[in-house]
C-alpha cells in the first residue's frame, strides 16, 4: 500500500458535474485538488454509451438552466460548441401522432453536442488546463474516508488493484448519499463525525431506473422533437422515451427508454434481458415495424441511485469541521444537473473558504 501526504489539499470523490464544480471553485481559490472517478471516465450520471453504429445517452437526457451561475456556464460551452439546445419543450401525451405539434413552454433543454458526457468532459478539460497541482483521475475507486488528527485519510484502489492512502485538508464527497455513508462507515468510527448531519443524510432515498438503449432499422415514430417524457410516475412502466437520432447525436435511430421508479424498484432484482423485452413491449407503439426484427441491437443498464425521492434543502451537508468533510450533489437544494452543479458550487466555495481561514 502507498500512502502520499500533503500531496494536495482536498480529495474530490465523484467526477460527475457537482465533484467538477467543487474542484473548479477551490482550484479558483488556489488549493489544489484531487478529483477521483471509479469509472472509466468523468460524468457520472451525465453518461453516454456507443452501441454499434449509434451513440445513446442512458442517463440524464438533458438539462435546463435558471440561475445565472449556471447559465453562465452554459453560453460559453455553447460558444464552444460543447452544448446545443435540443428543443423548448418535449411531448407528454403518447397519442399524438407523429406530425402533431411537440408541446412546448418557451424555456430552451439543452443537450451536449455529441452527447451528454460532453458538458463535463468540457469542465474537466478546463480544470486539467489549469494546471496548479489539479489532478483528475478516473478508474480510481475511494474505498473509504477516515480522520487522522486534523487530516483526511482517502483509501483509493486502482484499476490494478494496487491500494493507496492520501491524506489532505479537506474532502467532498458527491457520490449518491448511500455511497458516501458507506464511504465513511468503512474509515473507522464515526465518533469524530456529526450525529445529526449523518442521521440527515441517512433520510435520503433514491429511486432505481432501468435504462434500455435500443438501436433501429429506421426511423422511429415519436413525435417531435423526438421524444415523449411520461414523468416518473407514470401509469406505465416508462417515464420516458426518445430517439437520440433526432436529438442530433447519434448518426442512426436509436432509442433511449427510461423505467419509472416504481417499476425499477418492483422488477430491481429481474434478469435484465426480462426487463428489456417488457420497455420494448411498451414502447412499440413508437417502433416503426416489428421489434423482434427492427430492433436490431439491445443494451441494458440498471441505475441504483437515479433520481433522489428526498431533497434536503441545504446546498450541502458537513458530516465533520475538524477536518472539513462535505456532502453534496443532486439529492441537495435541488434535483437535476444544474441542482447537482449549484450544490458543487456552494459546496466548493465553502470549504475552499474554511481552508483559507485555516491558513492552509
Amino acid at each position: 500500500m502507498h500512502e502520499r501526504q500533503g500531496a494536495f489539499d482536498v480529495v474530490v470523490i465523484g467526477a460527475g458535474i457537482a465533484g467538477l464544480m467543487a474542484a473548479e471553485r477551490l482550484a479558483a481559490h488556489g488549493q489544489s485538488v484531487l478529483v477521483l472517478d471509479k469509472s472509466r471516465g468523468v460524468g457520472g450520471r451525465m453518461a453516454t454509451r456507443r452501441i454499434g453504429g449509434a451513440v445513446c445517452d442512458h442517463g440524464a437526457q438533458f438539462f435546463t438552466q435558471r440561475t445565472l451561475g449556471f447559465r453562465d456556464v452554459i453560453e460559453h460551452a455553447v460558444r464552444d460548441g460543447t452544448v446545443a439546445e435540443w428543443c423548448r419543450g418535449f411531448s407528454r401525451d403518447g397519442s399524438i401522432a407523429a406530425d402533431g405539434p411537440a408541446v412546448a413552454d418557451g424555456h430552451p433543454r439543452y443537450r451536449g453536442a455529441r452527447g451528454m458526457t460532453d458538458l463535463p468532459k468540457w469542465l474537466a478539460a478546463k480544470l486539467a488546463a489549469q494546471g496548479n497541482g489539479i489532478e483528475v483521475r478516473t478508474g480510481a475507486k475511494a474505498t473509504s474516508v477516515a480522520v487522522a488528527a486534523d487530516r483526511v485519510r482517502v483509501t483509493i484502489e486502482g484499476q490494478d488493484g494496487a491500494v493507496e492512502v492520501v491524506e489532505a485538508a479537506g474532502c467532498v464527497l458527491t457520490a449518491p448519499v448511500p455511497q458516501a455513508l458507506d464511504l465513511i462507515a468503512a474509515g473507522g468510527p464515526l465518533d469524530r463525525m456529526d450525529a445529526q448531519a449523518i442521521e440527515r443524510l441517512r433520510t435520503v432515498d433514491y429511486d432505481p431506473c432501468f435504462t434500455a438503449m435500443l438501436v433501429l432499422d429506421r426511423p422511429s415514430l415519436l413525435p417531435e422533437p423526438g421524444a415523449i417524457q411520461f414523468g416518473g410516475d407514470a401509469a406505465g412502466p416508462v417515464a420516458w422515451v426518445a430517439d437520440n437520432q433526432r436529438k442530433g447525436i447519434s448518426n442512426v435511430p436509436a432509442l433511449t427508454v427510461h423505467a419509472t421508479g416504481a417499476f425499477s424498484r418492483e422488477h430491481f432484482d429481474v434478469p435484465p434481458d426480462e426487463v428489456a423485452g417488457m420497455l420494448i413491449d411498451a414502447v412499440r407503439p413508437w417502433i416503426d415495424g416489428d421489434p423482434r426484427t427492427a430492433v436490431v441491437e439491445r443494451s441494458i443498464h440498471r441505475w441504483k441511485f437515479a433520481t433522489p425521492t428526498k431533497i434536503l434543502p441545504d446546498p450541502f451537508v458537513a458530516v465533520s469541521w475538524a477536518p472539513p468533510i462535505l456532502c453534496c450533489g443532486d439529492a441537495f437544494a435541488g434535483p437535476r444537473v444544474e441542482g447537482a452543479f449549484s450544490s458543487g458550487v456552494a459546496a466548493g466555495t465553502m470549504l475552499a473558504d474554511r481552508l483559507a481561514g485555516a491558513g492552509r
